[in-house]
């Protein structure tokens, strides 16, 4: 049985982008760019001032106080064609505005003092303060790399500014799940003695807050091999199938029992890892498919670890990989075989230190684990018997903003 760490590898492997195309930037929140970015033009286009204040001559200020005369106002967007600021000269001039030949220097508002025309400057400057020069921000022609790298504001600002309005981005995959199991039923059936599909909405929810990838949720199948074949038969055309449950060996483990009929080839097949252990990944003529478990957590767990990090490669991103935090135990664990737990904690940040708490059943079984905490820690296959509180574990942590959280 190979444990979590290769069958990582052997699904990164195997993940590449899909292509690419070109779209709008107002479409493009999310996506990952996939080529360079020419800037349009010079930002800013011209020198212009960073204060509301006066445009002035450096060299006339150098006693203080000084008189200037005011020979006008310019107002951002403004003109300067034919303006210029000679001896003892300047121009009230506002945020933004144009630097007007011969000046030099900008004086806010608060360092100066007007009246009948004229005004006084009352603090010295240095040469050029409060002017922002021409290309300052981006120059004309300037390349913008940020191939592999997710649209955020921040970036989609920095494109905009420049002239840009389209942009190559790799294309997103398709997806599609499909749950099964005689027992389950859709959200909202409250059937006695049947259980909610609630893996298919947390794959569903998951990449869309992540990735802000769409899945098809193409339903549940039951235990016959003609419904899942049926379903099957839809999912090829996307480029990622997911399942959940029927993986197994047992007599309506479905998806188990269809395999060579459709033609999965498996790339593994069972990991050595707590929750989780009957994953597989393989490949069915163009698509990929990931078989998860049917318990939430083990769900959760593998859609986390393994989903997460093959579909950003897939989409582009240059950084796919989980990092874990270390933390400090502040309960002790126990393990009882050699497979690799990924045990759910509550990490908190105290005195420059990350604690974990364990939560208090492990059962792959039990959804509130999850929704309780916000990370795994990891036990490797070696350590067997007490994890003693203080001892430091690794963390994969899948919601790390609640970390700094503050509550009321």
């Amino acid at each position: 049985m190979i444990t979590p760490f290769e069958a990582l590898d052997i699904i990164l492997n195997n993940m590449k982008p899909l292509g690419k195309q070109k779209i709008s930037i107002f479409e493009a929140d999310k996506r990952v760019v996939a080529d360079y970015i020419y800037s349009k033009l010079d930002l800013p286009p011209q020198d212009n001032s960073a204060m509301d204040g006066y445009a002035i001559r450096f060299k006339d200020i150098q006693q203080i106080p000084a008189k200037l005369k005011i020979k006008g106002t310019i107002k951002a967007g403004d003109s300067i064609d034919g303006l210029s600021v000679g001896e003892n000269e300047c121009f009230r001039i506002m945020t933004g505005a144009f630097i007007p030949k011969g000046a030099d220097c900008v004086v806010e508002f608060e360092a100066a003092k007007e009246e009948n025309g004229y005004v006084e400057i009352l603090k010295q400057k240095k040469l050029y303060a409060n002017i922002r020069f021409k290309g300052e921000d981006i120059e004309k022609n300037a390349r913008i790399d940020l191939i592999g790298e997710h649209l955020n504001p921040y970036r989609l600002a920095r494109i905009v500014s420049t002239g840009n309005i389209f942009i190559d981005v790799y294309t997103k995959p398709r997806i599609c799940i499909i749950a099964t199991g005689n027992e389950l039923v859709y959200a909202g059936d409250t059937t006695p003695f049947a259980t909610i599909d609630s893996n298919s909405l947390f794959v569903k929810s998951l990449l869309k807050e992540e990735l802000n990838l769409d899945i098809d949720y193409l339903g549940i199948s039951t235990d016959s091999q003609e419904d899942l074949k049926n379903l099957m038969e839809t999912a090829l055309n996307y480029d990622i199938i997911i399942t959940t449950a029927g993986i197994s060996f047992g007599d309506y483990d479905v998806v188990t029992n269809i395999e060579k009929q459709i033609g999965i080839e498996w790339l593994f097949k069972y990991v050595k890892q707590k929750p989780g252990k009957p994953f597989a990944f393989g490949k069915i003529k163009d698509s990929f498919i990931f078989s998860f478990p049917g318990n939430p957590v083990s769900t959760a767990f593998c859609s986390f670890f393994y989903l997460l990090p093959a579909l950003k490669k897939m989409m582009g991103l240059k950084k796919y990989l989980h990092i874990p935090i270390k933390a400090k135990l502040k309960k002790s664990m126990v393990k009882r075989n050699d497979r690799v737990h990924f045990n759910r904690v509550k990490v908190e940040f105290k005195n420059d230190n990350f604690y974990a708490t364990p939560f208090e059943t492990q059962g792959s079984n039990i959804i509130e684990s999850i929704a309780q905490c916000n990370g795994f820690a990891m036990v490797e296959s070696f350590r067997l018997g007490e994890i003693a509180k203080g001892e430091e574990v690794d963390v994969f942590m899948y919601d790390f903003k609640s970390i700094f959280e503050k509550r009321r």
